[in-house]
């Protein structure tokens, strides 16, 4: 068993992610093949389009809202829906909403 406290802490704004959005390690990769993130951003902030080679992402959104784009659809999910995206599904992410939103963001690599 491990437990992790690291809840209050601040993260790191990935690359080509912009308008302050924060994403925080809650369980690191670290020798396994998943993560789990809190992925906070604030009105206006997201991920630029992009896609992962190996990896699935499954998005939760804990509170407010959050947009994606694939290229080919764009939806809006709030709090209690998620979606999956499986490797090489592109996705951007913008928080059109008027506070901030949370996102629990669970990875899995395949490589």
């Amino acid at each position: 068993m491990r437990i992790w406290k690291d809840g209050d802490k601040r993260g790191v704004v990935p690359p080509n992610h912009f308008g302050d959005l924060n994403v925080l390690d809650i369980v690191p990769f670290a020798g396994r093949n998943f993560s789990v993130q809190a992925s906070k951003a604030p009105p206006g902030g997201g991920g630029e389009m992009h896609h992962h080679d190996n990896w699935s992402q499954v998005f939760y959104v804990a509170e407010g809202q959050m947009t994606f784009d694939t290229g080919k659809e764009r939806f809006t999910l709030t709090k209690g829906q998620a979606v999956l995206f499986e490797p090489k599904d592109p996705h951007y992410t913008l928080n059109e909403g008027d506070t901030e939103s949370t996102c629990l963001v669970i990875t899995v690599d395949h490589g």
